[in-house]
């Protein structure tokens, strides 16, 4: 009886904070479990693989770290339609038209292959002329090893422009269980292979490489697989995939333009942030990249939570339900600063243990364990504001106002500020991740501010 009046509670509770006339409450926790748990699973195993290169050595380590912010410009530029198409894909199902929906699927995945594969050219042809233009006072041992890396990353790019579009796609479709299937997939399979190719036969940077393209190569097919084969969630053609239309492209261009400045502005950012991060030196570099994997595991779970506001607040939207759709963008930042708290119970007392995993020296477990714990504050009081709202305004239809202002924040503070604190004043690494923690606050403020202020009415 006890159970019983236990459950009739609990469900009256989770009706009235998080069921609407769009989405039940279960509903959003059949799409906020996989999405915490796909994230979780991409985190977790790049800080493996993150272990797994540091093994090999500091200029190993130094040379994936500056190598990754060059290849994620690319993959910047087709993740930006990728996003754009997830909205588009949540609008139109929201809409409840399901041609509509076939054709704005067949449009994103065709558009992000394409956009990607002509993106990936430049590294392709000049890889060492881009490494010694961005990081001309770096060791010659790091670049050896950063121009094999960025060779073979940029081939399992070509693989992966498939395995994102067709992601965005799933995501869109509210698919969750799907996209949590292929993450598992494509990153077990990367650890498995980088166990095999840097642990077993001791290929190091090569090793890395192989890892890569193969995973790619193998979440792409298992892409294919459960779009088209495996149950397929919707009726996609070849003619989907190859015919334009105007107005559904201009719809995801509409998000996807924006987004992705945003997002190559930002990875410029790292970029430069290399670039006078290498006067701290080879060590700092390296210990840098092990506070930002570890950093990326206790983000995990929490970020699931921006994932969530694209498929609930765009689908909302589509349904002319602003109204909900304001409502779920505050529960989604709710949700993502829940599952941080949660998330932070379980990391901090492992952390001496992960940090293990990395084989760093003593100076730099005691450097990444400083920042991370100085970082508690701004992670609680700021982070999931700053990583939430975005997400759910560009899926409102405020597509500019976001990228805007995050590449102002990211330009002025996280990368002026930085360059002044660490170089100028002298602070090192620390006044990188001060000026991280002031990003992350003002990004929150502006953001809020926006979200105060934009019109929610039903239309």
């Amino acid at each position: 009886m006890r159970r019983g009046n236990f459950s009739r509670r609990f469900d009256s509770f989770m009706d009235r904070h998080l069921s609407g006339t769009v989405f039940t409450w279960r509903q959003i926790l059949q799409m906020t479990i996989p999405y915490m748990l796909d994230n979780f699973s991409i985190m977790l195993i790049g800080m493996l693989i993150t272990a797994l290169i540091s093994s090999n050595g500091v200029t190993s380590m130094a040379a994936v770290s500056l190598v990754g912010p060059i290849t994620n410009l690319v993959v910047c530029v087709f993740n930006g339609i990728g996003a754009g198409g997830t909205v588009v894909v949540a609008q139109c199902c929201g809409m409840g038209d399901p041609r509509n929906v076939s054709r704005a699927c067949g449009q994103v995945i065709s558009l992000t292959v394409l956009i990607g594969v002509v993106a990936c050219l430049p590294l392709l042809l000049f890889p060492n002329a881009v490494l010694m233009a961005l990081y001309p006072d770096a060791e010659e041992a790091v670049l050896e090893k950063a121009s094999v890396y960025l060779a073979g990353s940029t081939w399992s790019i070509l693989a992966f422009t498939l395995y994102i579009g067709i992601y965005s796609v799933l995501r869109g479709l509210g698919e969750s269980k799907k996209c949590l299937i292929l993450s598992i997939i494509i990153n077990v399979a990367y650890l498995l292979f980088s166990i095999v190719f840097l642990n077993w036969l001791k290929l190091d940077i090569r090793g890395s490489v192989y890892a890569l393209v193969l995973a790619r190569i193998m979440g792409a097919v298992c892409a294919v697989a459960l779009l088209f084969i495996i149950h397929p969630p919707i009726s996609l053609t070849p003619r989907h995939l190859l015919s334009f239309d105007r107005n559904l492209v201009g719809s995801t261009m509409k998000v996807s333009i924006p987004l992705g400045l945003e997002q190559i502005f930002s990875t410029c950012g790292s970029i430069v942030a290399g670039m006078f991060m290498i006067q701290l030196g080879t060590t700092a570099v390296a210990t840098n990249a092990i506070a930002n994997s570890l950093q990326g595991v206790l983000l995990a779970a929490a970020s699931s939570s921006a994932t969530l506001a694209v498929t609930v607040v765009g689908r909302c939207v589509g349904a002319g339900k602003r109204q909900e759709a304001r409502r779920y963008t505050m529960i989604s930042v709710y949700i993502g600063g829940i599952l941080l708290a949660l998330s932070a119970l379980v990391f901090f007392p492992l952390l001496p243990l992960l940090l293990r995993q990395y084989n760093p020296t003593p100076q730099q477990a005691a450097t990444a364990t400083r920042l991370l714990l100085l970082s508690i504050p701004a992670l609680f009081l700021c982070w999931p504001m700053s990583n939430t709202m975005p997400n759910a305004l560009r899926a409102a239809n405020d597509t500019v106002f976001p990228s805007v202002f995050s590449l102002c924040a990211l330009w002025v503070v996280n990368i002026g500020l930085a360059y002044l604190l660490s170089i100028h004043l002298g602070l090192g690494l620390m006044g990188v991740w001060i000026a991280l923690w002031a990003t992350w606050a003002i990004r929150a403020l502006g953001f809020y501010l926006r979200f105060r202020r934009l019109d929610w009415s039903d239309r």
